[in-house]
């Protein structure tokens, strides 16, 4: 909630979608407050390459709840939605099992969900994480799990300026891809710039980064992504044995 006008908003997509034009061989999801949607959805086009989510969204597909968003609401617009964010788990007391029923809502919609899931105290254990991404999936069928996408933000690092190290969030994503399969991308937020990011695409079990702070400024941004598409063609992420 940062870009706080529908020109910031509007510059800031822009420029994004311009400038990555000639970056390739990644995907990149844009999550603007839900108000702005349908204006980004415009701006954007038919891209293939630039994507949309929602950062949030209810549970339930209709009803007397004022003020939410449901699946059916988002599908129409968008192909993601963000679940579980440190930022809703803290000051909105969102609970797993409230992230589990979006989870389930989300896919039962169509939507590809973002879970996110972390750990609140640098150098506590990663059991955090694991319960929360276990409980997140309660009741799915495996066979969704190539459906989902999840993010390891520990809270620590969401915003402070420290970053995980890249050799950490590795070992993480390989005990989080135990829970999900090959096929789940695994992405690390938390405090992530230029500076930093190469150190997350050399990492084979990393597959993409959610940005903060920086995806708001566009050159930032676009730099992450160029870094990010240069070191992954060099690193392709290995396939699964046939």
């Amino acid at each position: 909630m940062y870009a706080t006008s529908m020109a910031d908003a509007h510059v800031l997509a822009t420029s994004i979608r311009n400038y990555v034009a000639d970056v390739n061989d990644i995907e990149i999801i844009l999550a603007p407050p839900a108000i702005w949607l349908s204006e980004i959805a415009q701006i954007l086009g038919k891209s293939e390459k630039t994507k949309l989510a929602a950062q949030n969204m209810f549970y339930e597909s209709e009803g007397a709840y004022t003020g939410e968003t449901s699946p059916l609401m988002v599908k129409e617009i968008a192909n993601y939605v963000i679940v579980g964010h440190s930022e809703r788990r803290e000051h909105f007391d969102e609970t797993n099992l409230e992230v589990n029923e979006k989870v389930i809502a989300a896919l039962k919609a169509g939507l590809i969900p973002i879970i996110c899931v972390g750990e609140k105290t640098k150098g506590s254990t990663i059991g955090q994480p694991l319960k929360e991404l276990q409980e997140a999936l309660d009741h799915i069928p495996k066979k969704h799990y190539q459906n989902i996408i999840v993010a390891y933000e520990p809270i620590w690092a969401v915003g402070t300026g420290e970053n995980a190290e890249p050799d950490y969030v590795a070992k993480v994503a390989t005990k989080l891809r135990e829970i999900v399969n090959i096929h789940t991308p695994i992405l690390y937020g938390g405090s992530v710039s230029s500076k930093n990011v190469g150190g997350y695409a050399d990492r084979p079990e990393i597959d993409g980064v959610l940005v903060g702070g920086a995806s708001v400024r566009a050159a930032e941004f676009v730099k992450i992504c160029k870094i990010w598409s240069d070191i992954k063609s060099l690193h392709p992420r290995p396939e699964e044995n046939k």
